[in-house]
This record gives C-alpha cells, sequence and structure tokens, in this order.
C-alpha cells in the first residue's frame, strides 16, 4: 500500500471512529474530501482533493482550504448544503452519512468527491 492510499486510509478510519453529532445542526470542523477509485491492478486509489475541502465555522459561515470565507445554507430535508457567497458560490454538497457529504456537479447532478467530518481540525486555520 503506498504512503498516499495508507495515510488517506488512516485519515478515513480516523473519521469512521470520531463520534459526531447532528442534533445541533452542521458540526463545526473540517470535511477533507477525496476521490477514490480502482486503478488497473485492482488496487484501491484514493486521492485527497484540497480544492473542494470545506469547514463549517459556525451555523451561517465556511470556510475554504485557502482560509477565505463564505455563507451557506443548509437544508436539513433533502440534505443539501449550498454555498451562497464566497470562493464556492454555487457549490453543493449532499449529505450522503451522518458524517459525510459529497460534492453534486451541477452541471448533470452525479455526486462526486467523498468529504467526510475529520476531526481535530480547525476550520478558522487553514490550509488543512
Amino acid at each position: 500500500m503506498s504512503v498516499t492510499v495508507r495515510s488517506a486510509f488512516l485519515s478515513l478510519v480516523a473519521c469512521l471512529a470520531a463520534p459526531v453529532a447532528w442534533a445541533a445542526g452542521l458540526p463545526t470542523g473540517v470535511y477533507s474530501c477525496y476521490y477514490a477509485k480502482m486503478d488497473y491492478k485492482m488496487q484501491l486509489v484514493i486521492t485527497p482533493m484540497p480544492f473542494v475541502m470545506f469547514g463549517i465555522i459556525d451555523a451561517a459561515t465556511y470556510s475554504d482550504f485557502d482560509g477565505h470565507h463564505g455563507h451557506y445554507t443548509y437544508d436539513e430535508g433533502s440534505g443539501v448544503l449550498a454555498m451562497t457567497d464566497g470562493s464556492r458560490q454555487g457549490w453543493r454538497y449532499h449529505k450522503v452519512d451522518s458524517w459525510s457529504f459529497r460534492l453534486i456537479d451541477n452541471a448533470n447532478g452525479t455526486e462526486i468527491y467523498t468529504c467526510p467530518f475529520t476531526a481535530g481540525k480547525n476550520p478558522r486555520q487553514g490550509p488543512w
């Protein structure tokens, strides 16, 4: 297993083990996104995608990987997190589990890049 895959895998395991409380809205913290695919040797390759990572600062403010801030809305019924301004304006993420989102491709509606909650990262201090 390569160092990149091992690091991404260990980060994913840490995310799964971290308790996440969703009762009071989205938890503040960082959602570290990645792309996973099988290579020609049928080995899982996990590629971190910093340009789509985001942090939830409070009930209305997000940050991006570079530390820029913007605002978001979250529709609990549909599970859609929509960035309303800032560097991610127009981007939408769909909640796929109690601890994870997937980026929605606005061109065709497909979901790409998984973004699990990453415990221990401060959304106010990037890059992550």
